[in-house]
């Protein structure tokens, strides 16, 4: 009987193992796919937005990369979203994520919050956590009121954004939400990619 276990749990692993490589690669190809529709020469950024706003929360830094490049294209003004307790990548940390999620227990948030209703676009993002917005965006989006202003979501994650932006434009009060756009982390060499690809989608949002 137990011989029969230790072989069960040995092709589970396999099977968990080869799973997670199989989809390792499919999310590869899928990226190499997408960067080659924005590869070519460096786009112009042709748009205005008037007075625009960027807010990001960010753990590992992808979402702040993407953060700091509209800032950049757009001349918009910055903010940083804190958590008053620093997340600690812990061996249970998404595990305590889950929990969190599942109950609502949303974390403090430190600092003054900017008022969205000074700008004429605000742009928000955060990463991808269990298929759906990071715990300290929904912080934020529950203590703010957008005021009617225009508000243009934005993500980060692994592969998959899941209920990122549906979950977002049920939280955001009184936003007027546009198009969303989604960034997979991926690996160095593809940054003129990923600039064209933010360049693009944002001439394709601006108000002239």
């Amino acid at each position: 009987m137990l011989k029969f276990v230790v072989y069960f749990v040995i092709a589970a692993v396999v099977v968990i193992a080869a799973a997670s490589v199989w989809h390792l690669m499919r999310v590869a190809a899928g990226n190499k796919e997408e960067m080659l529709r924005y590869a070519g020469p460096e786009k112009e950024f042709t748009g205005h937005f008037g007075k625009a706003l960027v807010v990001y929360y960010s753990l590992d830094g992808h979402t702040r990369e993407i953060a700091e490049k509209i800032r950049e294209k757009t001349g918009a003004d910055i903010y940083e979203i804190k958590t008053r307790e620093k997340f600690k990548k812990t061996p249970w940390f998404y595990l305590t994520l889950k929990k969190q999620l599942k109950n609502g227990e949303y974390p403090e948030l430190a600092g003054e919050l900017p008022d969205p209703k000074a700008y004429d676009v605000v742009f928000v993002g955060a990463p991808v956590w269990w298929y759906t917005m990071a715990t300290p965006l929904f912080s934020y989006l529950k203590q703010t009121d957008f005021g009617g202003r225009i508000v243009v979501p934005f993500s980060t994650q692994g592969s998959n954004y899941g209920s990122f932006f549906a979950d977002f434009v049920k939280e955001a009060k009184n936003a007027e939400v546009d198009t969303a756009a989604a960034f997979n982390n991926l690996p160095e060499g593809y940054e003129r990619e990923v600039d064209n690809k933010i360049v693009s989608w944002l001439n394709g949002l601006s108000r002239q």
